[in-house]
């Protein structure tokens, strides 16, 4: 009969899956193809050749494989395939409609990956859809957790948390999740009982160990056991930098050491009198600042005005350079910039911002210090805010976060490495505020949280915009936002002052490096 299996081409699927299995990819694709020839359009086939496909990194390849093989016969395990190839290839709309088909076509993964591809309420929704369709799905339960806490509703991503554990005690994101909540809900013991045994697991990843070092340090640090908290924010650290040591080397980017002393070198002999450019018929406001030293703070003041928008944390304006620029190196010539690449570069920009015409924008970007001459050479009247703190908390706050590693951050794994990289980005600030003529305004962290209402007035004064009372409510604004920084979780908070000079606690362990943040913290007043 014609619908009956050909016993051959079944052979030769068992074997190619059998050879999947044990790790021989290339025998596997070899059985396959072998398939295929005696029936052209194997499902089945072809999905081996499209899982072949991703796991070598052919996405292409795997995408035509996979939806050759749904086209001859859906299936959910193939859409989720679909949409891992889509993902890894920055396709996230294809991704996320393969995803969401296979989920409602029965497989939990589907879902799953679906809330990872997610934010917010979609991603909660993708979660509470797995978990209706597997009610015991570990995994979901602490995804769930996780999009929960993030979101700050913490006694529902307790409850999941807890749910996770109970179905899989060794389940290191529902750890991770129940960690934050007990930390947010001053249950600093709890929390580093609930995390401890992902230290002690064979199956934690180096990078969920990592994330359990930093918590295990934060719970320390509210407990003031400051050296204990240091040696797990040392011990997290290390195991990063073991992961992320190139970024030490990667010195042709924009933030890497180099780069900054390289650009000082260029602010010193710049003529900027000279520069003859069309004035911008609209300047973004551009909020900088050591990282750590309040900006998110401030961007969440400045977002609770009705009249000004704040940006999602990104390089908008490096983002315009590159695409406008194709040298690299021209970034380190401004005076080289053409009227022509000014307006571009503006152009790119504003498309990539999409702000209403009628607000001010403010790009928040701690390190744009770096490129302040170019933001000079091609917004020359666009205001600054500068945010201070007190270099030491600054620092000790630097070395005990977790990041998303690149050739700046890298540098907060070390001590004596962040000590330094404050000393050169902020002597390069200091070049660009005595040489580059900047609107330029300056904000200190212990005045807002000293004086919050006589801080954002006098913001408002700078940005040429009427006080709003609503700018006291940041914490509203805050809860209602999808903040990407490590300071998600506290601009959440009514003003605290637990964050001023934090770095006392710690004084034995910054020893090595208060000599030089001394000198800094003398020049900008602050007290010894």
């Amino acid at each position: 009969m014609l619908n009956e299996p050909d016993p051959e081409t079944e052979r030769l699927l068992y074997a190619g899956s059998r050879a999947y299995a044990g790790g021989d990819k290339a025998g596997a694709a070899s059985f396959a193809r072998q398939a295929l020839l005696r029936g052209p359009g194997n499902p089945a086939a072809l999905q081996i050749l499209g899982v072949v496909a991703l796991d070598a990194g052919d996405l292409e390849a795997a995408r035509r494989h996979l939806e050759a093989s749904n086209a001859a016969k859906p299936n959910a395990v193939t859409f989720n395939l679909i949409g891992v190839a889509a993902s890894r290839a920055g396709d996230v709309a294809a991704a996320r409609a393969a995803f969401a088909r296979a989920g409602e076509l029965g497989l939990v993964d589907g879902w799953r990956n679906l809330a990872v591809s997610e934010k917010g309420e979609a991603q909660v929704g993708a979660y509470q859809r797995a978990l209706k369709l597997v009610p015991n799905d570990a995994a979901s339960h602490a995804g769930l957790a996780q999009a929960l806490e993030a979101r700050h509703e913490l006694r529902r991503a307790r409850e999941h948390a807890q749910a996770a554990l109970r179905l899989d005690p060794a389940n290191a994101t529902g750890r991770l999740a129940l960690g934050r909540v007990l930390i947010r809900e001053k249950d600093f013991a709890a929390a580093e009982a609930a995390l401890g045994p992902i230290l002690q697991s064979p199956k934690a990843t180096i990078e969920l160990r990592i994330q359990a070092l930093g918590l295990i340090g934060d719970a320390r640090d509210h407990r003031d056991d400051a050296r204990g908290a240091f040696e797990a924010f040392t011990a997290a650290n290390q195991m990063t930098l073991q992961q992320q040591r190139a970024w030490l080397d990667a010195r042709e980017r924009l933030y890497h050491p180099d780069s900054v002393r390289r650009m000082a070198d260029v602010v010193a002999g710049l003529d900027v009198p000279t520069w003859v450019a069309a004035r911008a018929e609209r300047s973004p406001v551009f909020l900088v600042g050591f990282p750590r030293s309040g900006t998110t703070l401030l961007d969440q003041i400045l977002s609770s005005h009705p009249g000004i928008v704040c940006l999602e944390e990104s390089e908008h304006f490096g983002d315009a350079l590159s695409e406008t620029l194709a040298d690299p190196s021209r970034a380190f010539l401004p005076e080289s910039f053409t009227a022509d690449e000014i307006t571009r570069i503006r152009e790119s920009y504003w498309r990539r911002v999409g702000a209403p015409a009628e607000s001010i924008v403010v790009d928040k970007f701690p390190l744009n210090i770096v490129v302040l001459p170019l933001i000079k050479r091609v917004f020359p009247d666009a205001k600054i805010i500068f945010a201070m703190r007190d270099p030491r908390d600054v620092v000790l706050s630097c070395y005990q976060q977790r990041f998303v590693i690149n050739a700046a951050m890298v540098q907060f794994l070390e001590l004596a490495r962040a000590g330094a990289y404050y000393g050169l980005v902020m002597s390069l600030l200091e070049l660009c505020r005595e040489r580059l003529a900047l609107d330029f305004y300056q904000v200190r962290y212990e005045d807002v949280v000293g004086d919050l209402e006589s801080a954002a007035r006098a913001l408002c004064g700078f940005l040429g915009v009427a006080y709003d009372s609503n700018m006291l409510n940041f914490s509203e604004t805050a809860r209602k936002r999808e903040i990407a920084t490590p300071s998600a979780r506290q601009v959440i908070q009514p003003i605290y002052n637990r964050s001023m000079g934090r770095w006392r606690r710690y004084e034995r362990e910054l020893a090595p490096v208060l000599p030089v943040l001394a000198l800094w913290a003398a020049r900008y007043g602050y007290a010894p």
